[in-house]
């Protein structure tokens, strides 16, 4: 913009000056905002690039400490199977420490299960007995439906369990039939091992080695 515009009186101004005036700093309104807005972009991906790559390496040693740590101590359980009878039919859980009790390994094994086909069928002889032996708004009922709910679609093994352990509390057919498709439909689904780490504190507590990442504190 010339000088020479500037530096009038603004009651001298024409207004092609003042719409020149208006349009040069829009101009560097919107100059600055796109400098700020690559600013934050050129932050972000460097950021997240960052982040990404470094997350991408603990993965990786991750992975790599998880194969290695389940590996040994498989083979120490399988050692300690060869000398100890109470662990020669066991099913993999073991808890190792060091001789010296700094240090403690725990190793768990879960047998997941799932509920097939007969669990539905299982449900309509349950509902027929309800409905022929108690009110909906019953306390037997509303109990017996609770432990029938669903979570995701699938039925929560430890409420069937419950449910199961009812057997003998009714004398109905349609219960009994239900109950016993339960027990049939119960099947295995998949085996999953998890290694829990342990070092001693210096007032004798037993503190958790955290690889999770939601439970470590910030």
């Amino acid at each position: 913009m010339e000088t020479t515009i500037l530096s009038k009186p603004v009651n001298e101004l024409t207004l092609e000056e003042i719409e020149a005036i208006a349009a040069q700093k829009r101009a560097e309104a919107n100059d600055k905002k796109q400098k700020a807005r690559e600013a934050y972009e050129t932050l972000r991906d460097e950021a997240i690039s960052n982040m990404i790559s470094y997350a991408l390496s603990l993965n990786e040693q991750l992975t790599g400490f998880k194969n290695s740590s389940f590996e040994m101590i498989e083979t120490l359980y399988k050692m300690l199977q060869e000398h100890s009878d109470r662990h020669a039919n066991g099913k993999g859980n073991v808890t190792l420490d060091t001789a010296d009790g700094q240090y403690r390994v725990v190793y768990k094994r879960s047998d997941n299960t799932r509920f097939d086909e007969r669990a539905t069928q299982a449900e309509a002889h349950i509902l027929d007995f309800l409905t022929s032996e108690y009110p909906e708004g019953s306390n037997t009922s509303k109990l017996i439906r609770s432990l029938l709910e669903r979570k995701k679609g699938a039925l929560d093994k430890n409420l069937v369990l419950k449910l199961i352990g009812m057997k003998n509390d009714f004398n109905n057919e349609h219960w009994h039939k239900g109950i016993e498709l339960l027990q049939e439909s119960i099947v295995p689904d998949n085996t999953k091992f998890y290694a829990e780490y342990y070092y001693r504190s210096d007032d004798g507590e037993w503190c958790p080695i955290l690889l999770n990442f939601a439970k470590l504190s910030v």
